[in-house]
């Protein structure tokens, strides 16, 4: 006798020989594995639904008995519910996903040569951004402060601080975020890829699944469409602590390979800004290419705001930038910036070196196109320094 059953995630029809063991089942249409909950059994003559079942040829057999039994069963409930039998109390609960032991909360940062997530970005990747939450829940608790306050200190923009609540994600269970902006021309005028990397797998996937709107994807196993916030996304699970989400296949074409390993070597037009950052650094946003920004088809949409035409000019004479912040014992800002040509790099040179005299223990330096700045890092007032730099730029 075989069984007949239909897959949950693309509702293929097809039969198993016999119902295994493990009552899970592999679709051999899309791969995706599920338990197996509803089936109908198969014989020569056909399909038997579970009442004609050989189980059920012998019910007549047993109803007397099974009457007898059930009048037993029902007296013994009722008593041992008089008395307040709290294991049987507790069997009427309903059940709860296993508790997880705490995750270790770590407050040192990994370099980016160590960060898995970017391995999964794309090549052409000219923006990319990590926040690894260890330390910087660390430094929250030590200031006195909520971390989303701390993540604004940072300077990391509202859209990506925004995206990292939306995952419905505890900061304290992922183990670093990394996000990848691709600004082109054409179809790839704006493309961008989000990984998650856990500590450890999540309690219930399938919780995290419906708080994402997930819908699975018809032929293609792992692959889900999800709704962060309200940006439609395509989400696949590479492992149970790494999930990529992105407009659609083109921004996955690195999971499809494998990932690239950890740091970004392939990034080529990262390179410099990514051996700008600080090893410890927690979190940093890093930009780099070699043609003019205010040339891109997104740039000139975005240039048309009041506030993007303030400091839009500047980016015309920059091909790069770095902010990074370290939250460490010794919480220090970092910010980098590389130049159209020399003669730029010379002026903002100048200027990182005249704010370094204003501020306590900040230093500055560089060379050719490349100009850098770094002061201790204080929530109170590098924002306010960041959003300086940025006016004075545009200036």
């Amino acid at each position: 006798m075989s069984i007949r059953l239909s897959c949950p995630s693309c509702n293929s029809a097809f039969a198993l020989a016999a119902l295994p063991d493990s009552r899970r089942a592999t679709c051999p249409r899309c791969g995706d594995v599920f338990p197996i909950r509803t089936y109908t059994e198969e014989t020569d003559d056909g399909p038997q639904s579970p009442a004609t079942s050989a189980g059920a040829k012998n019910a007549s057999r047993t109803q007397g008995e099974g009457r007898r039994m059930l009048g037993v069963l029902v007296a013994a409930a009722f008593l041992i519910l008089l008395a307040g039998f709290p294991p049987f109390l507790a069997l009427l609960k309903p059940p709860k996903n296993k508790p997880q032991p705490p995750v270790p909360l770590s407050a040192t940062a990994k370099s980016p040569s160590q960060l898995s997530a970017l391995g999964y970005l794309r090549a052409d990747c000219n923006i990319v951004f990590a926040v690894q939450p260890g330390p910087l829940l660390a430094y929250a608790e030590r200031t006195k402060q909520q971390p989303r306050d701390v993540l604004a200190q940072t300077g990391l923009p509202d859209a990506a601080r925004n995206t990292i609540e939306q995952l419905g994600v505890e900061l304290a269970q992922i183990d670093h975020i990394a996000g990848g902006v691709t600004l082109g021309e054409g179809e790839d005028a704006f493309r961008l890829a989000l990984v998650l990397v856990l500590k450890q797998p999540l309690a219930n996937e399938d919780e995290f699944l419906t708080k994402l709107k997930a819908k699975p994807v018809a032929g293609k196993k792992s692959h889900h469409d999800v709704l962060v916030g309200k940006i439609p996304l395509l989400l696949t699970r590479v492992s149970p602590t790494v999930w990529v989400f992105g407009f659609n296949d083109k921004d996955l074409d690195a999971v499809d390979k494998g990932g690239h390993g950890p740091g970004g070597t392939h990034l080529r037009g990262l390179q410099t800004m990514l051996a700008a950052v600080p090893p410890d650094a927690s979190v940093w946003l890093a930009a780099d290419d070699e043609r003019d920004w205010t040339q891109k088809p997104v740039m000139k949409l975005v240039g048309q705001s009041a506030e993007a035409k303030k400091w839009l000019p500047a980016v015309k004479d920059g091909r790069g930038g770095l902010v990074a912040v370290s939250l460490g014992e010794q919480p220090r800002v970092k910010v980098q910036v590389r130049a159209a040509d020399d003669k730029t790099g010379d002026r903002v040179r100048a200027y990182f070196a005249a704010s370094a005299t204003e501020t306590a223990s900040a230093t500055s330096g560089g060379s050719g196109t490349i100009a850098h700045f770094e002061a201790p890092f204080d929530g109170a007032n590098s924002g306010k320094l960041l959003q300086r730099f940025l006016s004075d730029a545009g200036n």
